[in-house]
């Protein structure tokens, strides 16, 4: 839901047309449709074209400070500007072969808003995810580390995200909240046991400790929200990234921790072997820094699980299926129920990693 219209096609081509771009001078928008994925304040169109000599093309075009907020409830004063502030930086540029952002972007200025535009790569996004393309972006991923490593001084840039593990712990008090209440809701009052509802209030109260761990990781640029939805295999193993609101500076292994959280929850299929994809990771990022960081990526990946993974969950997750969002029917709630629990019981399993000791056993 937004709080204004979507601008139609006659405002998307008027916008367009008076600025210089990749998609032309004199085109024309034939359709416009809404992709906004409703978590967030931006607006997301995908908009078909035809240029002046007659050429079809796809763009997208995303207004981050479009509509209202959500149960995510962001407390990040950057995001909404940070991604346009990602694609006029150099950025993008340094990124090597091997990672790719959409092309031919370009930022416009329209009735006070950021207009962001760019190809439409909907192609490589809809292409499946398996755990042989998983294997792939473990170790497509670790090439993020390349930026900072050439360019030590970008790792410094202002309005990179920090932190970003804790982006969602002001959820905290209400995923004790959430845990408390399990017991006397019939929908819910199997969802964990009662040693899995301790350990899980455990890890909610460890986040000073999981602050010192990340803090104390080696650092590296991060995309801060790769999920399923946001990467894509191109035909030559390209990995292409869209939606980097949340780019910025955090421990390695922490991308690879949020991908294999949301793993089912966006789509892929098959079970991953995470202890595979650690390996496949860490070798690759450790022959790019010229150290063995192994170690220290295993405890970013459990830190990405017991922060950001278990406060989302617990937090607006559980809250979302309390109030109804998801419907009330068992079949309605089956598949985010089933993402709470085995997203919760992933990450309890990497506690013992982060030196948190209050694991569970699934």
């Amino acid at each position: 839901m937004t709080d204004r219209d979507l601008p139609d096609p006659a405002t998307v081509e008027a916008v367009l047309g008076s600025h210089q771009g990749a998609w032309g001078v004199g085109g024309r928008v034939l359709a416009v449709q809404d992709l906004s994925p409703g978590l967030g304040r931006a607006a997301v169109l995908r908009v078909s074209t035809t240029a002046a000599d007659g050429r079809p093309a796809q763009w997208i075009v995303k207004i981050p400070d479009w509509g209202n907020g959500s149960l995510l409830d962001s407390r990040d004063s950057q995001l909404d500007r940070r991604e346009a502030r990602f694609f006029a930086s150099g950025i993008p540029g340094l990124l090597p072969s091997g990672l790719a952002t959409p092309p031919d972007v370009g930022l416009l200025r329209h009735d006070g808003l950021t207009w962001i535009v760019m190809r439409d790569v909907g192609a490589a996004l809809r292409r499946p995810w398996d755990p042989a393309a998983a294997r792939a972006l473990a170790a497509r991923t670790a090439l993020l580390h390349a930026p900072g490593a050439a360019h030590p001084d970008l790792l410094d840039t202002p309005w990179l995200e920090r932190e970003g593990h804790a982006a969602y712990a002001h959820h905290i008090p209400s995923g004790h909240d959430n845990l408390d209440a399990l017991a006397d809701d019939p929908r819910l009052s199997t969802l964990f046991t009662a040693e899995q509802v301790r350990a899980l209030h455990a890890c909610l109260d460890a986040a000073g400790q999981l602050d010192a761990l990340a803090a104390g990781l080696p650092a590296t640029l991060v995309h801060g929200d790769l999920q399923p939805l946001n990467a894509g295999l191109d035909g030559d193993g390209t990995l292409l990234l869209i939606d980097w609101e949340h780019v910025g500076v955090g421990p390695v292994g922490f991308d690879l921790g949020t991908f294999v959280s949301l793993y089912r929850a966006f789509g892929g299929s098959g079970s991953l072997d995470e202890q595979q994809l650690l390996a496949v990771h860490g070798d690759a990022l450790s022959e790019l820094a010229g150290a063995d960081l192994r170690p220290a990526v295993a405890r970013g990946f459990a830190v990405a699980h017991l922060s950001w993974g278990l406060h989302l969950r617990l937090g607006p997750g559980l809250t979302a299926v309390r109030q109804g969002a998801h419907g009330e029917s068992p079949e309605e709630l089956a598949p985010h129920l089933d993402d709470i629990r085995s997203g919760c019981l992933r990450a309890l399993a990497w506690a013992p990693v982060a030196g948190i000791g209050a694991a569970a056993g699934r």
